[in-house]
């Protein structure tokens, strides 16, 4: 792999290019931004530049050194993976990388340091990690990894270049399923829009079969009436206990809605998510009015965002389900249709 072969952060790509033309590679970086990114991959292709024997004019890795192959590889001596063992990252981690410091790298120009998920430091982990960092070395290089900046110490953030990756665009992602994994335009569509701009997440999405989950899901929501309250708990029931699973299924809940409230707006199927869907879609958006669409879509969110802090799964997804507005029988005549 080398820069190029990283999707839709040519931004963060072209800083980093910056800094190693100029000669002004930083002691310390802090990589942010939602899980399954690329992070983690562009850290790795930072060092392979850096360390690499035939760095071309565009200072990227040619990816056949063997200082390339050996990082690649997760051989290199002088690049160290540091991970959490169990919940925490331990102090004795951060112990044995002050202890590599002491000496000068035995192959790299610069011995690097990926440190995941840095926010599962402890708090004796983040201190001894903090004192390395104000006593910075040419030769070694620390990179931070996480997805939840804010839980890092200020003092730790302040000492980083920190490099916040956004979510990338559904067009990008969906690119990448199509021309990397061969996966059907249509389905890649949609994995792109659930995903939430993580390419790593949209290939998880994929092996989950989200497909027929979705289809399952529509298909119980468009039986799922406001007087019938059985319906409404088996609805609420169906999403689920485990948080990946509620959050799979609110997006597509939020697809779908998002989808009726576009269709309803300017008729276009071209611009939907979920165009297998497009009869369901567009009795729906016949059926609510633009506010009960708007609603609804602000009723799966506060759904999503209260469940984020733990509280009971089932009692929020009920709450949700009561809340939404159902398009009664029309749903009901498309979904005849469709069968």
């Amino acid at each position: 792999m080398s820069f190029t072969d990283i999707y839709g952060h040519e931004n963060k790509i072209d800083i980093l290019r910056k800094t190693l033309i100029q000669k002004r590679i930083g002691h310390a970086y802090l990589f942010s931004g939602i899980a399954a990114i690329g992070k983690k991959a562009l850290a790795l292709e930072l060092i392979k530049a850096i360390n690499c024997e035939n760095v071309d004019t565009l200072h990227d890795a040619c990816g056949t050194c063997a200082s390339c192959r050996k990082i690649q590889h997760a051989s290199h001596p002088d690049v160290f993976f540091v991970e959490a063992n169990g919940q925490f990252i331990r102090i004795d981690s951060i112990r044995q990388m002050q202890e590599r410091t002491q000496c000068k790298p035995l192959e790299a120009k610069r011995r690097a340091f990926i440190i995941d998920d840095a926010d599962k430091m402890n708090e004796q982990s983040a201190n001894a990690l903090l004192k390395m960092l104000e006593e910075p070395s040419l030769v070694n290089i620390i990179i931070l990894v996480t997805s939840r900046p804010y839980s890092l110490p200020q003092t730790i953030v302040s000492r980083c270049q920190h490099v916040r990756f956004n979510p990338l665009n559904t067009e990008t992602v969906a690119g990448f399923l199509v021309a990397e994994k061969g996966i059907d335009q249509q389905k890649a569509l949609l994995l792109a829009a659930l995903s939430g701009g993580s390419i790593g997440q949209a290939l998880d999405l994929d092996k989950e079969d989200t497909v027929t989950y979705r289809a399952e899901l529509l298909n119980l929501l468009s039986t799922t009436r406001r007087q019938d309250p059985f319906s409404l708990i088996n609805f609420a029931s169906f999403l689920g206990q485990k948080k990946k699973e509620i959050g799979q299924g609110l997006k597509i809940l939020n697809s779908f809605f998002r989808d009726a409230l576009i269709f309803k707006e300017v008729g276009n199927a071209d611009m939907l998510i979920n165009q297998d869907h497009i009869k369901y879609i567009s009795t729906c958006a016949g059926g609510l009015s633009g506010e009960q669409i708007l609603q609804n879509i602000e009723q799966i969110e506060k759904a999503g965002d209260i469940l984020a802090q733990n509280v009971n799964k089932s009692l929020t997804l009920e709450t949700m389900a009561f809340k939404l507005n159902y398009s009664e029988s029309q749903i009901s005549e498309a979904k005849r249709a469709e069968i």
